[in-house]
């Protein structure tokens, strides 16, 4: 009976935990700055895409935090490339940069 309330501590700070953690919401857009002009990812597209699993993408593929850099935009092409999972980026540059022509990489 004397462990009760250590084990009532200890759900509440589980579960408040838990709640921040939810109540974290991704950004709606990135602006990543690049040769090619910036680059606009919109995560509602992306999130929907993948379901719901950032773990798709966060960490193994770009930083969850919006302070650490991006080494580089080999993420992108782990899904934009011919007969990958989303649009190939040959050719489809005005997607992400709205502000690019439509020339090829």
């Amino acid at each position: 009976m004397r462990h009760v309330p250590a084990l009532i501590v200890a759900v509440t700070l589980v579960s408040g935990v838990m709640v921040t953690a939810q109540d974290k919401k991704p950004p709606e857009k990135l602006v990543f700055q690049s040769k090619g002009g910036d680059a606009i990812f919109t995560h509602a597209t992306h999130i929907d895409r993948e379901k719901g699993e950032c773990a798709t993408c966060h960490p193994k593929l770009w930083p969850q935090s919006a302070q650490e850099p991006l080494k580089s935009s080999d993420g992108c092409r782990t899904c934009h490339k011919a007969g990958g999972r989303a649009f190939e980026m040959k050719g489809n540059c005005v997607q992400c940069h709205p502000n690019a022509s439509a020339k090829t990489p």
